[in-house]
């Protein structure tokens, strides 16, 4: 989130909707991580983010929303995620099935978009493709191939072993795959 969303639309449609009352669609970016309400004249923000630029930022956004139902900010609530982890360990394969490959685009670009990352590896494979065999380890092809025979499209995601619970939470939830498989971690490498 931090830095691009200054000018964002649809930021600031949130943000509106919020002090409106609407407080139940997922922040644009962020999606169900974050979260903002008024109670009592307060814009009470709470959830989790992936660093404290994004926290400040999203404090800014609300203090920019004061004024007439809403008199203060509390952002009492809102953690930035420890970071126990150490990044560049370890690669997670992550796949997920939608109805076509048009949708399998558009929810690649979207978790990339959304969840921030820069993957290893991003591919979408369709029906008949032969890609389907370097996607995922050969353990793995046969259940890939069942989706396929189904009509289905896969987007397959190598990420860094960090960020691969938020990338299949987006997955899941946010662009709704009828399914998802999470290859366990491996070993990091650079070019697989």
């Amino acid at each position: 989130m931090a830095h691009s969303d200054a000018n964002d639309g649809r930021v600031a449609a949130w943000w509106d909707a919020v002090v409106a009352g609407d407080d139940d669609e997922p922040h644009p970016h962020l999606g169900h991580a974050v979260s903002a309400r008024v109670r009592r004249r307060r814009l009470v923000l709470s959830g989790t983010v992936v660093d404290s630029a994004d926290k400040d930022q999203l404090v800014r956004q609300a203090r920019a929303r004061t004024g007439g139902a809403v008199r203060d900010v509390d952002a009492s609530r809102l953690r930035v995620a420890g970071r126990s982890e150490r990044k560049g360990l370890l690669d997670q394969v992550l796949v997920a099935a939608y109805p076509d490959a048009t949708t399998a685009r558009r929810a690649g670009r979207f978790v990339i978009e959304h969840g921030r990352i820069h993957p290893k590896r991003h591919v979408v494979v369709e029906p008949g493709s032969p890609a389907v065999a370097g996607a995922v380890p050969g353990i793995y092809v046969k259940e890939l191939k069942k989706h396929l025979a189904r009509g289905e499209s896969l987007v397959v995601l190598r990420v860094d072993e960090t960020e691969a619970f938020r990338v299949r939470e987006l997955m899941d939830e946010d662009t709704r795959s009828s399914w998802t498989l999470a290859v366990p971690p491996e070993p990091a490498s650079a070019g697989r």
